[in-house]
């Protein structure tokens, strides 16, 4: 009767995401809510936990990115990225999520590849370059990127579970095997999404939305040059890449961040924290030096597809929440079980938790221990740690669903059985090889 009762709560989960799907837009996350309250109402589930963390930091580097939007600086960002690829247009499907990737390292949390999405679509459909290319393999890297930070709260975790191990690493060993890996991930994962889907000039999806008037060609975006934007537009664009920098230095250097003693333990200022306060006087800071109004920042497009994902994160994330909460002993236990009788199934444990629970942390402090328990090696399971990109297997991601919506062209997208979305490939290949990487690097560490 059990099994019976999560089966169905499980369908009623992929039921909401089915039909959110369908509906499109904010619809996901409305979709997500009706599914919480059939958990709540029929199966008489408690409800999960809002991802409210998620929501505002979304909230704030939206509005920066806005307000930035608003005094040209993006189109500023355009320019430049388009003098770097000048030379080779294709270079974005790698330049962007190499990029995406060590600014995630540095922060130490996937929510900093925010303000990149909308530059990375300009560059990529300003030069004809399909968009799906681009964003999902950017997306995927801002998953894998936390099992490299020194700074993020996975790699605390980590470093916490192994300290007591017979042998244990220092964070700069562990980084030594998960960040070259994580590299060679992203970039054989950008080189396969390089030849995905169909060229934008036969792609039906797009072809029709250009004809609808939908978007604009790619020679109107690509059009716009340094001399054609206002003289604040750099200027705005520096302080936005000031505050990224920023939260990067502060994130990379704790020492910096303001304590306080909690109860007997010493408490720092959270990254998620940091994020969310630096990025709100970032645009402040923007709308003064980029000369424009409270109502521009409101009026950017940018503002429209951050508060879509804000909705949908709400909705689809809840569901999800909702129903690992009330079946995490009977999911976990059976991935514990096969673990124990198959240890490398640890890195497939680490992706399905992260993949169902859409946090990073919550793989590493569910599976590490039952690691440890086997007497798997600690450079073992540090090789393991990229894994958890699962976090991208289903589309309950703020920085997916703000991806499709930055798409104009319809490329980028969430298909209408889940899981066929335009981001499970690269996170896919991406962890498969950078987890195998990290493997052989892990024997010579060890």
């Amino acid at each position: 009767m059990d099994t019976l009762i999560i089966i169905l709560e499980a369908l009623v989960v992929v039921g909401g995401i089915y039909m959110g799907v369908r509906t499109g837009g904010i619809g996901l996350g409305l979709w997500g809510a009706v599914g919480v309250l059939v958990l709540v109402f029929v199966f008489r589930v408690q409800p999960g936990p809002i991802p409210s963390d998620a929501i505002l930091v979304i909230l704030a580097v939206i509005t920066a990115a806005s307000a930035m939007q608003a005094a040209g600086g993006i189109d500023y960002l355009v320019t430049v990225a388009e003098k770097v690829i000048r030379a080779r247009p294709s270079a974005v499907n790698f330049l962007a999520p190499l990029v995406t990737l060590l600014f995630c390292v540095g922060a130490g949390t996937g929510n900093i590849a925010f303000p990149l999405l909308p530059v990375i679509y300009e560059v990529s459909y300003g030069r004809g370059i399909r968009p799906e290319r681009a964003l999902s393999t950017s997306v995927a890297a801002s998953g894998i990127a936390l099992a490299a930070s020194p700074v993020s709260a996975a790699m605390a975790a980590f470093i916490g579970l192994t300290a007591s191990a017979d042998n244990p690493l220092s964070l700069g060993q562990i980084i030594l095997i998960t960040l070259p890996s994580s590299i060679v991930g992203v970039i054989v994962a950008a080189a396969v999404m390089s030849r995905w889907g169909k060229e934008l000039a036969d792609d039906p999806v797009y072809q029709d939305r250009l004809a609808k008037g939908l978007v604009k060609p790619p020679h109107e975006v690509s059009a716009t040059t340094a001399k054609d934007l206002p003289k604040q537009s750099k200027t705005a664009a520096l302080v936005f890449i000031g505050g990224v920098l920023l939260v990067v230095v502060l994130g990379m250097f704790k020492s910096l961040l303001p304590s306080w003693e909690v109860d007997g333990k010493t408490t720092s200022l959270s990254l998620t924290i940091l994020l969310i306060m630096v990025m709100l006087v970032v645009a402040l800071l923007v709308m003064y030096v980029g000369k424009i109004k409270p109502a521009d920042i409101l009026d950017a497009p940018l503002t429209k597809s951050g508060l879509t994902a804000i909705i949908a994160l709400l909705g689809i994330a809840w569901l999800a929440n909702t129903f690992i909460a009330a079946n995490s002993d009977t999911v976990i236990g059976a991935l514990t079980d096969v673990a124990q009788h198959s240890p490398w199934f640890l890195a497939v444990g680490i992706f399905l938790v992260a993949a169902m629970t859409t946090s990073q942390s919550a793989s590493v402090n569910t599976m590490i221990p039952l690691g440890l328990s086997l007497a798997v090696g600690v450079p073992q399971l540090a090789a393991y740690l990229p894994a958890m990109g699962g976090v991208f297997t289903l589309p309950a991601n703020g920085s997916q669903l703000a991806a499709v919506e930055i798409d104009e062209t319809g490329s980028t997208k969430i298909g209408q059985y889940v899981v066929n979305h335009s981001f499970l490939l690269p996170t896919v290949i991406m962890v498969t090889v950078a987890v195998v990487v990290g493997i052989g690097i892990a024997q010579l560490v060890a």
